[in-house]
């Protein structure tokens, strides 16, 4: 009896130690996994922010080039306006040039027509 007292003594004892090891296994890794994730996280938290800081700088240089884009359009705009209000003015011109000229054509026809009548009545006496 008494070997088999010892005996659980003894694999009490080997129970406890087993034990204990594991447990100061999981007291001394624990940290390490704990910083290992921490380290990870903090790596992709700082993998995030430049990615956040690229996108920022994009959405920056694109906003930049939109509203030179704008105002080149709002530039090319007025300038097309102003085309075409003169465009509209040289044909209000044209048009009364050519009103003008019919009626200087007119008036030589009327005054070539008087003289030629002067010129008939002449010749007839």
């Amino acid at each position: 009896m008494r070997i088999n007292s010892n005996f659980r003594k003894y694999n009490f004892t080997i129970l406890f130690t087993k034990t204990c090891f594991i447990l100061s296994l999981n007291v001394l890794v624990l940290p390490f996994v704990y910083a290992e994730n921490i380290a990870d996280l903090q790596k992709n938290a700082s993998i995030a922010y430049d990615k956040m800081m690229q996108a920022k700088q994009s959405a920056d240089t694109l906003n930049k080039d939109a509203v030179f884009a704008e105002k080149t359009f709002a530039a090319i705009k007025q300038k097309l306006a102003t085309a075409e209000q003169e465009a509209e003015t040289a044909r209000k011109k044209s048009e009364q040039a050519r009103i003008s000229m019919e009626q200087a054509i007119n008036q030589w026809k009327q005054a070539s027509d008087a003289l030629a009548n002067e010129w008939g009545k002449t010749d007839r006496k």
